[in-house]
């Protein structure tokens, strides 16, 4: 599809608060389609970035939209997720209706294509970054340093340092390295101090949080201000088999992370990414992640009640109901 036609403008879009996978994806995968169009126009586009993603930009500097999507992109790819639901405020709807072809990369558990999407790479790596790597390598264009560096740091933070691998993972790591990829600064970008803000919103969610037992599995559940993917990475940290963390509601949506350890995954036989996908269904939302680390986004379903503490429960029961099916 991509060789019979021509592209003008190309905008390649990143999940809503993109992590430094999704980053580091969207820019690699720029500079694979300037080799196929290296006359067309590129934006980049996220709603939201984290705070630790936004330290990629030290290695490149490369400008990211976040509030409007323009209109006249002629070719839409979605990196580090699998449906438009994930792109958080950004409206697609006039380019769907144009038929603008939508491209999907993913790594996550596989779900059905919405009948939005034109076209999907859907391969279960433990990082995106890994996938844009091997599209290098099988198609043997040229990697700058920079971009090898970049896809680096995404590969690391997704892998939590290679504590989740596959067996070609450290591959595509010496292919990198072999082409100017630098280690020590890719690891550098993963290394920041936690401000006093997200400091304080931690202890304070630890403060809430509620405990659940089934059996020798450990449930941590709170909510928070912010912060909620890593005050789940911490609870986990602390002890929990599976932390649940729900963000103030706003008067739109709610944002619930979690996350739980590998042991209980596989013991379980569960994917956090089914799971979350599953009950985003259910309440007509958004949402997906890995086998251990999941996200959900939901626009201020009706069946919730107003009090935090409750929310928090019924989501404790949804999952419940999940991980007993298993």
């Amino acid at each position: 599809m991509l060789k019979n036609k021509k592209f003008s403008h190309i905008g390649i879009f990143a999940h809503q608060n993109a992590d430094p996978d999704a980053i580091a994806s969207v820019i690699g995968l720029k500079y694979i389609l300037k080799t196929f169009f290296p006359n067309a126009r590129y934006t980049l586009l996220a709603y939201s970035i984290s705070t630790i993603a936004k330290k990629i930009l030290s290695i490149r500097k490369e400008e990211f939209l976040t509030e409007s999507v323009p209109e006249d992109v002629d070719l839409i790819f979605i990196c580090d997720a699998n449906n438009i639901q994930q792109l958080g405020g950004f409206s697609l709807e006039n380019h769907i209706l144009k038929k603008i072809p939508i491209i999907v990369i993913d790594h996550h558990e596989k779900r059905e294509n919405s009948e939005e999407i034109t076209h999907s790479i859907i391969k279960i790596e433990t990082s995106n970054a890994e996938i844009v790597s091997k599209i290098y390598q099988e198609l043997e264009i040229s990697l700058e340093p920079e971009i090898a560096s970049i896809l680096l740091v995404g590969i690391l933070f997704d892998t939590r340092r290679f504590i989740y691998r596959t067996s070609s993972t450290f591959d595509t790591v010496q292919f990198l390295i072999n082409k100017g990829g630098e280690y020590d600064k890719a690891v550098s970008c993963l290394q920041i101090e936690p401000s006093e803000s997200e400091k304080i919103a931690r202890l304070k969610g630890v403060t809430r949080t509620k405990i659940h037992r089934e059996g020798s599995d450990i449930y941590a559940i709170t909510h928070i201000s912010s912060y909620e993917s890593s005050l789940a990475r911490a609870l986990i940290g602390l002890g929990a088999s599976c932390a649940i963390v729900l963000a103030e509601p706003s008067t739109t949506e709610y944002r619930i992370s979690m996350r739980c350890t590998k042991s209980f995954a596989e013991k379980n036989n569960i994917s956090l990414g089914i799971i979350a996908d599953t009950i985003s269904a259910k309440l007509k939302g958004s949402g997906g992640g890995h086998q251990t680390a999941a996200g959900l986004n939901l626009n201020n379903p009706r069946e919730f009640p107003k009090d935090k503490d409750k929310i928090i429960q019924l989501l404790l029961i949804m999952i419940l109901e999940e991980v007993k099916k298993n």
